[in-house]
């Protein structure tokens, strides 16, 4: 079943007068006249699609999750996992799509709940595809998953804070090379 266009395109513009007010108003600032007013539609129109902000923040965790997600799961976890690169590169191009808004998520007290629920799904997500790659006990898996996840975001966390002086590929170096070595043992145990 698809969704009327009419309902994407006001969820779409939903979210994004959402990433626009996170970006200059505290979280529990923002009032549904605000985003209905960005978002260009009306209040009734808001509550058809959401019963509060609250409830849009959490669809759009829920996205921001299946996106990365979708980007870590497209190929063989092996093969992604050996070439991460090229998973670096796809989660770098999807955080600068939005990357005022993934700031905030990422570096406000805020808005740390979201990314909390990002991480959380993500790792959730992962779990299964490791444990079934890897042949890894579920508790394991969780363990690797989440790891990773939590990596992921605190080196997007500390780039985008400028923490650290470094270049976008040595960023890139420094986070596979943590990530790869970090799991190694759990991925590949025969070779300890």
């Amino acid at each position: 079943m698809t969704t009327d266009r009419r309902v994407l395109r006001t969820r779409h513009a939903l979210r994004q007068a959402f990433r626009d007010l996170a970006v200059t108003h505290q979280y529990h600032d923002i009032t549904v006249k605000q985003l209905t007013a960005v978002a260009n539609i009306n209040r009734k129109t808001f509550y058809l699609h959401y019963d509060s902000i609250d409830d849009l923040a959490a669809s759009f965790s829920h996205e921001s999750s299946q996106e990365i997600l979708k980007i870590i799961n497209q190929q063989d976890l092996r093969t992604s996992f050996s070439h991460s690169g090229s998973i670096f590169d796809q989660l770098d191009y999807f955080y600068h799509q939005n990357k005022e808004f993934y700031r905030v998520v990422l570096t406000s007290d805020d808005y740390s709940f979201l990314s909390r629920r990002v991480q959380n799904e993500v790792a959730r997500g992962l779990t299964k595809n490791i444990q079934v790659t890897y042949q890894l006990s579920q508790a394991d898996a969780f363990l690797c998953a989440s790891f990773l996840i939590h990596n992921m975001l605190t080196f997007f966390r500390l780039y985008f804070t400028n923490q650290l002086d470094f270049t976008p590929a040595e960023f890139k170096d420094r986070l596979i090379s943590l990530n790869s070595y970090g799991v190694h043992q759990f991925f590949y145990p025969e070779d300890h």
